[in-house]
């Protein structure tokens, strides 16, 4: 694709998020974010980039706050995970695809890097006549019709093996992400992160009620690495108990 149709696409993308988020940092994040976006096009691989599957903004952010002594949770694996292996202390990753985890554990041996626990943990069977609710975060549910009837429990319960004020960041970007976000309030420590990516999609955030007292939040729509449309990562900071 030629550049006049990429500054075109982007364009476009770029007025229907100021009509929904009008302002000068819609502006400005927007417009600054051109340059990287047309760097990370889908042409490139995020696992070549490494790199998240994160909005630009919400990166741009990121980058100025981890350092080297963090410790992640992560539900979903990929770029993301080569990303904060190379920038903090330990990534413990959660993966519920048998074949993109076995391609990605393969890409952490070959390149030898040991900061990295990573675990498959693929949904189970649930009774076809119990109808879980994705959008209710006890359920475990995926609104993913490849996963109807399947269980994410097991996967989203893996962070309850980690004590509470554990991890300096959460990144939720994986399946049944209600329930992966209920999981991951008390592992986080005080002024640690929880990054919810695709946050666009109200109904990942709509069971929770994040006090100003306890929670600072951030929402960073924008554009994506190698993707022509736009997404929102919503981080939030966690300032008291």
């Amino acid at each position: 694709m030629n550049i006049y149709r990429q500054i075109w696409i982007y364009i476009k993308f770029s007025v229907k998020l100021f009509i929904k988020k009008p302002g000068f940092y819609t502006l400005k994040t927007t417009i600054g974010s051109f340059p990287a976006w047309r760097a990370h096009l889908e042409e490139k691989s995020l696992m070549s980039e490494r790199i998240p599957w994160l909005t630009f903004p919400s990166l741009h952010f990121l980058k100025q706050k981890i350092n080297s002594q963090m410790i992640a949770f992560e539900y979903g694996s990929g770029g993301s995970t080569l990303f904060w292996s190379e920038n903090i202390k330990q990534v413990i990753s959660v993966e519920h695809d048998k074949e993109w985890y076995a391609r990605m554990k393969s890409i952490l041996e070959t390149r030898s890097i040991s900061n990295v626990q990573y675990f498959l943990i693929e949904p189970e069977p649930g009774n076809p006549l119990d109808k879980k609710d994705p959008y209710n975060p006890d359920d475990y549910a995926s609104d993913d019709d490849a996963y109807i009837n399947k269980s994410f429990e097991n996967y989203v319960k893996k962070i309850d093996a980690f004590p509470p004020n554990y991890f300096d960041m959460v990144i939720v970007d994986g399946r049944a992400r209600p329930s992966c976000i209920k999981h991951s309030l008390n592992k986080i420590k005080i002024n640690g992160y929880l990054i919810i990516d695709n946050s666009e999609r109200s109904y990942y955030l709509a069971s929770f009620k994040f006090d100003n007292s306890r929670w600072k939040k951030w929402d960073f729509p924008g554009p994506v690495p190698s993707s022509y449309s736009f997404s929102q990562t919503t981080i939030l900071q966690k300032i008291s108990e």
